[in-house]
Protein backbone atom coordinates (compact mmCIF):
# COMPACT_ATOMS: atom_id res chain seq x y z
CA UNK A 1 0.00 0.00 0.00
CA UNK A 2 1.27 3.36 -0.98
CA UNK A 3 1.08 6.12 1.54
CA UNK A 4 1.68 9.98 1.12
CA UNK A 5 1.90 13.10 3.61
CA UNK A 6 -1.10 15.45 3.94
CA UNK A 7 0.55 17.82 1.31
CA UNK A 8 1.39 15.10 -0.89
CA UNK A 9 -2.58 14.11 -0.94
CA UNK A 10 -3.55 17.74 -1.69
CA UNK A 11 -1.74 17.48 -4.78
CA UNK A 12 -2.27 14.96 -6.16
CA UNK A 13 -6.09 15.17 -5.71
CA UNK A 14 -5.82 19.21 -7.45
CA UNK A 15 -3.52 17.29 -10.34
CA UNK A 16 -6.39 14.53 -10.93
CA UNK A 17 -8.87 18.05 -10.80
CA UNK A 18 -6.43 19.43 -13.30
CA UNK A 19 -7.09 16.54 -15.54
CA UNK A 20 -10.43 16.12 -14.71
CA UNK A 21 -10.77 12.91 -12.51
CA UNK A 22 -11.64 15.04 -9.13
CA UNK A 23 -15.08 16.96 -9.15
CA UNK A 24 -14.39 20.85 -8.52
CA UNK A 25 -16.01 20.69 -4.85
CA UNK A 26 -12.94 18.15 -3.58
CA UNK A 27 -10.73 20.43 -5.82
CA UNK A 28 -11.41 23.78 -4.89
CA UNK A 29 -10.94 23.84 -1.49
CA UNK A 30 -7.74 22.79 -1.29
CA UNK A 31 -6.71 25.82 -3.58
CA UNK A 32 -8.19 28.32 -1.07
CA UNK A 33 -6.54 26.91 2.18
CA UNK A 34 -2.77 27.35 2.12
CA UNK A 35 -0.72 24.83 3.33
CA UNK A 36 3.33 24.70 3.91
CA UNK A 37 4.82 22.89 1.32
CA UNK A 38 7.87 19.98 2.63
CA UNK A 39 11.49 20.68 2.03
CA UNK A 40 10.93 17.57 -0.67
CA UNK A 41 8.37 15.19 -2.11
CA UNK A 42 8.57 11.47 -1.42
CA UNK A 43 9.80 9.19 -4.37
CA UNK A 44 6.04 7.77 -3.86
CA UNK A 45 4.63 11.03 -4.63
CA UNK A 46 6.83 11.55 -7.25
CA UNK A 47 6.58 8.20 -9.19
CA UNK A 48 2.10 8.93 -8.91
CA UNK A 49 2.57 12.24 -10.64
CA UNK A 50 4.56 10.80 -13.43
CA UNK A 51 1.75 8.92 -13.74
CA UNK A 52 -1.01 10.65 -13.27
CA UNK A 53 0.25 12.88 -16.02
CA UNK A 54 1.76 10.17 -18.78
CA UNK A 55 -1.38 8.88 -18.30
CA UNK A 56 -3.99 11.12 -18.06
CA UNK A 57 -2.74 14.16 -20.43
CA UNK A 58 -3.01 11.51 -23.44
CA UNK A 59 -6.24 10.16 -21.71
CA UNK A 60 -7.70 13.74 -22.12
CA UNK A 61 -6.66 14.72 -25.62
CA UNK A 62 -8.20 11.42 -26.91
CA UNK A 63 -11.19 12.22 -25.22
CA UNK A 64 -11.64 16.10 -25.99
CA UNK A 65 -10.71 15.33 -29.78
CA UNK A 66 -8.05 13.26 -30.43
CA UNK A 67 -10.79 10.26 -31.17
CA UNK A 68 -12.01 11.76 -34.54
CA UNK A 69 -11.30 11.08 -37.91
CA UNK A 70 -9.66 14.04 -39.45
CA UNK A 71 -7.40 15.18 -41.95
CA UNK A 72 -3.92 17.31 -41.35
CA UNK A 73 -0.56 17.51 -42.38
CA UNK A 74 2.15 15.46 -42.04
CA UNK A 75 5.16 17.17 -43.11
CA UNK A 76 4.29 17.79 -46.88
CA UNK A 77 1.52 15.05 -46.75
CA UNK A 78 -2.19 15.01 -45.86
CA UNK A 79 -2.93 12.30 -43.05
CA UNK A 80 -6.55 10.80 -41.93
CA UNK A 81 -7.62 8.89 -39.29
CA UNK A 82 -7.54 9.75 -35.24
CA UNK A 83 -5.07 11.47 -33.86
CA UNK A 84 -2.71 7.98 -33.26
CA UNK A 85 -3.46 6.96 -36.32
CA UNK A 86 -1.86 9.94 -38.34
CA UNK A 87 0.83 9.82 -36.05
CA UNK A 88 4.07 7.68 -35.06
CA UNK A 89 3.53 7.00 -31.53
CA UNK A 90 6.96 8.43 -31.10
CA UNK A 91 6.06 11.94 -32.38
CA UNK A 92 3.63 12.10 -29.69
CA UNK A 93 5.37 11.49 -26.41
CA UNK A 94 5.04 14.02 -24.04
CA UNK A 95 7.88 15.39 -22.08
CA UNK A 96 7.53 17.04 -18.47
CA UNK A 97 10.21 18.82 -16.76
CA UNK A 98 10.88 19.61 -13.15
CA UNK A 99 8.60 22.59 -13.83
CA UNK A 100 5.97 20.71 -13.80
CA UNK A 101 6.46 19.26 -10.82
CA UNK A 102 7.51 23.50 -9.15
CA UNK A 103 4.28 24.42 -10.21
CA UNK A 104 1.87 21.97 -8.36
CA UNK A 105 4.18 22.07 -5.34
CA UNK A 106 3.57 26.29 -5.75
CA UNK A 107 -0.29 25.85 -6.46
CA UNK A 108 -1.00 23.21 -3.55
CA UNK A 109 1.29 25.49 -0.90
CA UNK A 110 -0.34 28.99 -2.43
CA UNK A 111 -3.29 30.71 -3.50
CA UNK A 112 -2.65 31.97 -7.27
CA UNK A 113 -2.79 35.36 -6.66
CA UNK A 114 -0.07 35.00 -3.76
CA UNK A 115 3.12 37.16 -4.34
CA UNK A 116 5.01 34.96 -1.85
CA UNK A 117 6.18 32.30 -2.64
CA UNK A 118 6.53 33.06 -6.80
CA UNK A 119 6.75 30.45 -9.00
CA UNK A 120 7.48 32.59 -12.17
CA UNK A 121 9.50 30.53 -14.49
CA UNK A 122 11.66 31.34 -17.69
CA UNK A 123 8.55 30.52 -20.79
CA UNK A 124 11.56 29.59 -23.07
CA UNK A 125 12.25 26.63 -20.44
CA UNK A 126 8.51 24.93 -20.53
CA UNK A 127 8.46 21.43 -22.49
CA UNK A 128 5.14 20.88 -23.93
CA UNK A 129 4.30 18.51 -21.55
CA UNK A 130 4.74 21.45 -18.69
CA UNK A 131 2.66 23.99 -21.40
CA UNK A 132 0.04 21.83 -21.66
CA UNK A 133 -0.40 21.11 -17.74
CA UNK A 134 -0.77 24.74 -17.29
CA UNK A 135 -3.06 25.04 -20.01
CA UNK A 136 -5.15 22.29 -17.80
CA UNK A 137 -4.42 23.88 -14.91
CA UNK A 138 -5.55 27.56 -16.19
CA UNK A 139 -9.07 25.55 -17.29
CA UNK A 140 -9.49 24.33 -13.65
CA UNK A 141 -8.46 27.83 -11.77
CA UNK A 142 -11.04 29.91 -13.85
CA UNK A 143 -13.70 28.08 -11.99
CA UNK A 144 -12.33 29.43 -8.34
CA UNK A 145 -13.33 33.07 -8.67
CA UNK A 146 -11.40 36.23 -9.24
CA UNK A 147 -11.14 36.33 -4.93
CA UNK A 148 -8.24 33.51 -4.98
CA UNK A 149 -6.62 35.52 -7.50
CA UNK A 150 -6.74 34.02 -10.63
CA UNK A 151 -7.14 36.67 -12.88
CA UNK A 152 -3.40 37.94 -11.27
CA UNK A 153 -1.79 34.83 -12.32
CA UNK A 154 -2.84 35.41 -15.96
CA UNK A 155 -1.15 38.67 -16.11
CA UNK A 156 2.13 36.76 -14.88
CA UNK A 157 4.94 34.47 -16.65
CA UNK A 158 4.48 31.79 -18.01
CA UNK A 159 0.56 32.27 -18.06
CA UNK A 160 1.04 35.88 -20.10
CA UNK A 161 2.48 34.23 -23.03
CA UNK A 162 0.90 31.22 -22.80
CA UNK A 163 -0.27 30.73 -26.57
CA UNK A 164 -3.10 28.06 -26.32
CA UNK A 165 -4.25 29.66 -22.75
CA UNK A 166 -4.52 33.15 -24.94
CA UNK A 167 -6.12 30.93 -27.64
CA UNK A 168 -8.89 29.42 -26.03
CA UNK A 169 -9.48 32.07 -23.29
CA UNK A 170 -9.34 35.59 -25.03
CA UNK A 171 -11.73 36.52 -22.38
CA UNK A 172 -8.98 35.92 -19.85
CA UNK A 173 -6.47 38.55 -21.41
CA UNK A 174 -8.31 41.07 -21.33
CA UNK A 175 -5.99 42.67 -18.79
CA UNK A 176 -2.51 41.47 -20.37
CA UNK A 177 0.01 44.20 -20.49
CA UNK A 178 0.24 45.72 -24.03
CA UNK A 179 3.84 44.14 -24.59
CA UNK A 180 2.93 40.28 -23.52
CA UNK A 181 2.90 38.45 -26.87
CA UNK A 182 1.24 34.93 -26.91
CA UNK A 183 3.69 32.36 -28.05
CA UNK A 184 2.42 30.06 -30.84
CA UNK A 185 5.23 28.66 -31.59
CA UNK A 186 5.46 25.39 -29.73
CA UNK A 187 1.55 24.72 -30.59
CA UNK A 188 2.37 24.84 -34.77
CA UNK A 189 4.81 22.04 -34.32
CA UNK A 190 6.03 18.88 -33.77
CA UNK A 191 3.89 17.27 -30.65
CA UNK A 192 2.22 20.55 -29.71
CA UNK A 193 0.82 20.50 -33.10
CA UNK A 194 -0.88 17.47 -32.58
CA UNK A 195 -2.33 19.20 -29.23
CA UNK A 196 -4.30 21.98 -31.48
CA UNK A 197 -4.92 19.17 -33.45
CA UNK A 198 -7.40 17.10 -31.00
CA UNK A 199 -8.69 20.60 -29.45
CA UNK A 200 -10.30 21.61 -32.47
CA UNK A 201 -14.09 21.18 -31.79
CA UNK A 202 -12.81 22.52 -28.11
CA UNK A 203 -11.66 25.99 -29.54
CA UNK A 204 -14.31 26.15 -32.46
CA UNK A 205 -16.92 25.90 -29.84
CA UNK A 206 -14.61 28.55 -27.64
CA UNK A 207 -15.01 31.13 -30.42
CA UNK A 208 -18.69 30.38 -31.06
CA UNK A 209 -19.54 31.19 -27.51
CA UNK A 210 -17.30 34.08 -26.69
CA UNK A 211 -18.68 35.91 -30.16
CA UNK A 212 -22.43 34.86 -29.04
CA UNK A 213 -22.17 36.20 -25.34
CA UNK A 214 -21.04 40.04 -26.81
CA UNK A 215 -24.68 40.59 -27.66
CA UNK A 216 -25.17 40.74 -23.95
CA UNK A 217 -22.02 43.05 -23.28
CA UNK A 218 -23.74 46.79 -22.63
CA UNK A 219 -20.43 48.36 -21.04
CA UNK A 220 -17.87 50.20 -24.16
CA UNK A 221 -14.69 48.96 -22.24
CA UNK A 222 -15.13 45.68 -21.72
CA UNK A 223 -16.27 45.18 -25.05
CA UNK A 224 -13.26 47.06 -26.43
CA UNK A 225 -11.03 44.80 -24.01
CA UNK A 226 -12.49 42.04 -25.42
CA UNK A 227 -11.99 42.63 -29.03
CA UNK A 228 -8.42 43.81 -28.43
CA UNK A 229 -7.75 40.75 -26.91
CA UNK A 230 -9.34 38.60 -29.65
CA UNK A 231 -7.25 40.81 -32.15
CA UNK A 232 -3.94 40.25 -30.49
CA UNK A 233 -4.17 36.70 -30.23
CA UNK A 234 -5.55 35.94 -33.75
CA UNK A 235 -3.03 38.13 -34.97
CA UNK A 236 -0.08 36.09 -33.36
CA UNK A 237 -2.02 32.74 -33.64
CA UNK A 238 -2.73 33.19 -37.93
CA UNK A 239 1.16 34.74 -37.95
CA UNK A 240 2.64 31.40 -36.21
CA UNK A 241 0.20 28.86 -38.53
CA UNK A 242 1.33 31.11 -41.78
CA UNK A 243 4.85 30.83 -41.00
CA UNK A 244 4.86 26.91 -40.15
CA UNK A 245 2.94 26.45 -43.01
CA UNK A 246 -0.11 24.83 -41.17
CA UNK A 247 -2.95 26.33 -42.05
CA UNK A 248 -5.02 22.75 -41.65
CA UNK A 249 -4.57 24.17 -37.54
CA UNK A 250 -6.83 27.29 -38.07
CA UNK A 251 -9.50 25.06 -39.04
CA UNK A 252 -11.05 25.28 -36.31
CA UNK A 253 -12.05 29.30 -37.15
CA UNK A 254 -13.82 28.57 -40.03
CA UNK A 255 -15.73 26.27 -38.36
CA UNK A 256 -16.91 28.78 -35.78
CA UNK A 257 -17.28 31.27 -37.94
CA UNK A 258 -19.35 28.96 -40.26
CA UNK A 259 -21.96 28.86 -36.71
CA UNK A 260 -21.78 32.31 -36.06
CA UNK A 261 -21.69 34.64 -39.77
CA UNK A 262 -24.70 32.26 -40.37
CA UNK A 263 -27.47 33.20 -43.24
CA UNK A 264 -29.57 34.99 -40.41
CA UNK A 265 -26.53 36.59 -38.69
CA UNK A 266 -27.01 40.35 -37.85
CA UNK A 267 -25.10 43.05 -36.12
CA UNK A 268 -27.03 43.68 -33.49
CA UNK A 269 -25.71 40.09 -32.26
CA UNK A 270 -22.32 42.01 -31.88
CA UNK A 271 -23.39 44.91 -30.81
CA UNK A 272 -27.16 45.23 -29.68
CA UNK A 273 -26.59 45.71 -25.88
CA UNK A 274 -23.88 48.16 -26.00
CA UNK A 275 -24.67 51.79 -24.24
CA UNK A 276 -23.22 54.30 -27.01
CA UNK A 277 -24.87 57.26 -26.19
CA UNK A 278 -22.75 60.39 -25.81
CA UNK A 279 -19.71 58.38 -27.48
CA UNK A 280 -17.57 60.18 -30.25
CA UNK A 281 -17.94 59.30 -33.92
CA UNK A 282 -14.06 57.75 -33.83
CA UNK A 283 -14.70 56.45 -30.23
CA UNK A 284 -17.87 54.75 -31.67
CA UNK A 285 -16.28 53.49 -34.60
CA UNK A 286 -13.28 51.82 -32.71
CA UNK A 287 -15.79 49.98 -30.23
CA UNK A 288 -17.16 48.59 -33.26
CA UNK A 289 -13.86 47.36 -34.64
CA UNK A 290 -13.62 45.42 -31.05
CA UNK A 291 -16.57 44.18 -31.12
CA UNK A 292 -16.26 42.85 -34.77
CA UNK A 293 -12.54 41.33 -34.48
CA UNK A 294 -13.50 38.15 -35.23
CA UNK A 295 -14.96 39.16 -38.41
CA UNK A 296 -11.89 41.22 -39.33
CA UNK A 297 -9.70 37.93 -39.87
CA UNK A 298 -11.94 36.48 -42.06
CA UNK A 299 -10.21 38.46 -45.20
CA UNK A 300 -7.08 36.66 -44.26
CA UNK A 301 -8.37 33.36 -45.34
CA UNK A 302 -9.93 34.55 -48.35
CA UNK A 303 -6.44 35.41 -49.43
CA UNK A 304 -4.88 32.22 -48.08
CA UNK A 305 -7.37 30.82 -50.15
CA UNK A 306 -6.20 32.93 -53.24
CA UNK A 307 -3.09 31.47 -52.83
CA UNK A 308 -3.93 28.09 -52.35
CA UNK A 309 -5.49 28.19 -55.69
CA UNK A 310 -2.75 29.84 -57.59
CA UNK A 311 -0.48 26.63 -56.32
CA UNK A 312 -0.07 24.51 -59.10
CA UNK A 313 0.71 20.53 -58.74
CA UNK A 314 4.29 20.98 -58.97
CA UNK A 315 4.67 23.66 -56.84
CA UNK A 316 5.78 23.26 -53.06
CA UNK A 317 3.08 23.31 -50.82
CA UNK A 318 0.38 21.82 -53.43
CA UNK A 319 -0.94 19.29 -50.91
CA UNK A 320 -1.09 22.08 -48.06
CA UNK A 321 -2.87 23.93 -50.72
CA UNK A 322 -5.72 21.34 -51.17
CA UNK A 323 -6.40 20.95 -47.94
CA UNK A 324 -6.57 24.14 -46.58
CA UNK A 325 -9.47 25.00 -49.98
CA UNK A 326 -11.09 21.69 -49.48
CA UNK A 327 -11.61 23.19 -45.55
CA UNK A 328 -12.46 26.68 -47.37
CA UNK A 329 -14.97 25.07 -49.58
CA UNK A 330 -16.33 22.80 -46.87
CA UNK A 331 -17.39 25.64 -44.69
CA UNK A 332 -18.13 27.94 -47.65
CA UNK A 333 -15.82 30.51 -47.00
CA UNK A 334 -16.39 33.20 -49.05
CA UNK A 335 -19.95 33.33 -48.76
CA UNK A 336 -18.68 33.71 -44.71
CA UNK A 337 -16.60 36.42 -45.70
CA UNK A 338 -18.98 38.13 -47.59
CA UNK A 339 -21.73 38.20 -44.76
CA UNK A 340 -18.71 39.19 -42.10
CA UNK A 341 -17.99 42.41 -44.65
CA UNK A 342 -21.45 42.98 -45.38
CA UNK A 343 -21.92 43.29 -41.13
CA UNK A 344 -18.70 45.08 -40.67
CA UNK A 345 -20.14 47.77 -43.75
CA UNK A 346 -23.41 48.20 -41.62
CA UNK A 347 -21.72 49.41 -38.46
CA UNK A 348 -19.63 51.97 -40.40
CA UNK A 349 -20.24 55.52 -37.73
CA UNK A 350 -20.37 57.04 -40.95
CA UNK A 351 -23.24 55.17 -42.62
CA UNK A 352 -25.13 55.33 -39.20
CA UNK A 353 -24.72 59.16 -38.70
Amino acid sequence: MQTVSRFEANLLRLLYYFLRREPIERALPLVENRCQAPACLSRTAVQLVQDALAKGCPFLLGWRGGWMNERHLRGDRISSGRLWQRTPPQDLALAFSGHSLEFLVWITAARPGDKEPRWQPDEQELTVGDRLLLFFGHEGLRESGEGLGAPDLRKRQPFVQHGLCWLAYPEDFTTAPLDAVANFEPWTTGVGACILEALQHDLAARWTQVEGNKERIASPQNMQALGQSQARVLTAFLDAVEKAGRLDLARFLLRAAAVIVSPYAHASMWTGALQTTGLRLADRSALYQAALAFLHQLPRFVTWAQRARATSYFDEGYQAAQLFLADWEQYQGNQLNERAQAIIHQMDPLRQA
